[in-house]
């Protein structure tokens, strides 16, 4: 139980490494905010994961700021901080190259980047406010590195994510906040 007495937001956190993730939170003592834009799925998902004193459930759509400073907003009211933010939300349409509408590339850099962007922006700024460090951890993948034509925005939104983590990291180390990247590879998960 090292996390016991944390708090921590995850987004994407319906499924996959997302809900992993929560779940290890919650296994490790932490409480735990997950959003998701899926609100059937994240509803079971709250309920199978954790009860009500540990786990909060918010629907939300990374790609708009006020979404993701109501997930920060949130855990602050339900467990009266934050101390981990996870950022995880993300999509992957697979579509080769030169198939790719500007449709769909925005649509990916909207959830991957910007989404990880505005959830550093948000934890950073909570975790200022209280003065006591905090970690922030962005999903970016293998991807990031890898070129893969049928996966290109997807691709690309990590590469730019990676950056995010660099920049954000500099920017809060005086503040004791470590923003950090994992970049795993293909996972079987329900994106897959």
């Amino acid at each position: 139980m090292k996390l016991k007495g944390k708090v921590a937001v995850v987004t994407g956190a319906a499924q996959g490494i997302g809900r992993a993730c929560a779940e290890r939170l919650l296994a490790e003592g932490a409480s735990v905010v997950i959003g998701d834009i899926n609100e059937a799925r994240l509803t079971e998902t709250a309920g199978e994961i954790g009860t009500p004193d540990r786990v909060a459930a918010l629907v939300a759509d990374v790609s708009r700021k006020d979404e993701v400073d109501a997930l920060v907003a949130r855990a602050v009211e339900t467990f009266g901080r934050l101390d981990i933010m996870v950022n995880n939300a993300g999509i992957c349409p697979i579509v080769p190259f030169l198939d790719v509408t500007e449709e769909t590339y925005d649509k990916v850099l909207a959830v991957n980047l910007k989404g990880a962007f505005l959830g550093t922006q948000a934890a950073g700024r909570q975790m200022i406010a209280q003065g006591d460090g905090g970690v922030i951890i962005n999903m970016s993948s293998i991807n990031s590195g890898l070129a893969n034509p049928n996966v290109a925005p997807y691709a690309i939104s990590k590469a730019g994510m990676n950056q995010v983590t660099g920049t954000a990291a500099v920017a809060f180390a005086p503040h004791g906040i470590r923003v950090v990247g994992v970049g795993p590879g293909t996972i079987m998960s329900e994106m897959v």
